[in-house]
């Protein structure tokens, strides 16, 4: 019975950790780039830069850029993902794109 309990109060904690409301405190800041570095994008908490609009940003980089568009034009993502970050799994199950990015050291 106290086990259960242990394992109730874990899940709950979990939980409660990855609510939206966290986010804001402790969620890591997500960068982007592309091959050599000339698109930088940094998404920051609270302040309206999520995936979405760094997408939008890359694409009208490379629309300004024309040079850029014509070799490599993969989107990296710079920062590691780090499972043991309990607190930040719902951004890895529900705003999953950005983890599938191919990784490029900074």
């Amino acid at each position: 019975m106290k086990a259960k309990n242990i394992i109730v109060g874990l899940l709950l904690f979990v939980l409660i950790a990855n609510l939206p409301f966290w986010d804001f405190f402790f969620q890591e800041q997500y960068t982007y780039t592309n091959i050599d570095g000339s698109f930088r994008y940094n998404e920051e908490n609270g302040k309206g830069n999520s995936f979405n609009n760094c997408l939008l940003m890359y694409g009208a980089f490379l629309c300004k850029h024309p040079d850029k568009n014509a070799g490599d034009i993969t989107l990296y993502r710079t920062f590691t993902i780090k499972p043991w970050r309990f607190w930040e799994w719902r951004q890895m199950i529900f705003h999953s794109d950005r983890f599938f990015l191919p990784y490029k050291a900074p």
